[in-house]
């Protein structure tokens, strides 16, 4: 099997395979997105929330903002703590929550991106008894991120396009795959496919112990 880097940024990457069966290249593209773990928000404990939105949906939005995760420096049973605590202006108008203003436990775990919207806030004027007063909103929250895999669910997806092409190959009737692979930030585009094609040749050889020893046994 031979690869070749075509193009490369930040969170992105395009790489040709040749000399494997289509079979191999879709294996290794589900476990780019159903196996590689990383961090998500899984748990959310909502103290206040006076928001438009409601605490399911909330919850969700914080489900979905990519997480920076060191894979090396987490087991599978740990977890991070984030809060995030935010209210909107003294005088009428709004304000935007945004990723940016979660704070975590772990220095190392923040948002891949500061500017992901959360919720907006808004103050408005209100008149009770001829007396002006101004109606905020707040929301005071902590999170629990742990580790999971996309196979659990989308949040652990580390993956946000993940696809493969056939083009042909000019040296002769071989097919060459393209494959185009974007990072949501959590985790760097080449460390998904490195971890990937190593938990596709740790199933390989587990496979191939189980089937050894019951064949010595039988």
């Amino acid at each position: 099997m031979e690869v070749k880097i075509v193009a490369r940024g930040e969170n992105e990457v395009e790489f040709m395979l040749s000399g494997m069966k289509p079979r191999f290249a879709n294996a290794l593209r589900r476990a780019m997105i159903a196996e590689v773990p990383k961090l998500a928000i899984d748990e959310v404990a909502i103290h206040e929330n006076t928001s438009l939105l409601y605490d399911e949906q909330l919850a969700l939005r914080l489900a979905l903002i990519p997480l920076k995760t060191d894979l090396s420096a987490f087991s599978p049973d740990e977890q991070v703590s984030l809060t995030l605590e935010a209210i909107s202006p003294e005088r009428e108008g709004y304000t935007m929550v945004y990723s940016k203003e979660l704070i975590s436990s772990d220095p190392k775990v923040e948002a891949a991106f500061e500017n992901i919207p959360v919720v907006k806030l808004i103050s408005a004027e209100r008149e009770i008894g001829g007396i002006k007063s101004i109606a905020k909103q707040k929301i005071s929250l902590e999170a629990i991120a742990r580790l999971g895999r996309g196979k659990e669910h989308a949040k652990w997806q580390p993956v946000t396009v993940c696809s493969y092409k056939d083009v042909a190959d000019e040296e002769g009737p071989t097919k060459t795959l393209l494959f185009t692979v974007e990072s949501d930030g959590s985790l760097p585009v080449d460390e998904i496919v490195v971890e990937a094609a190593r938990i596709l040749r740790e199933k390989c050889e587990s496979v191939v112990e189980e089937l050894t020893g019951n064949k010595l046994q039988l």
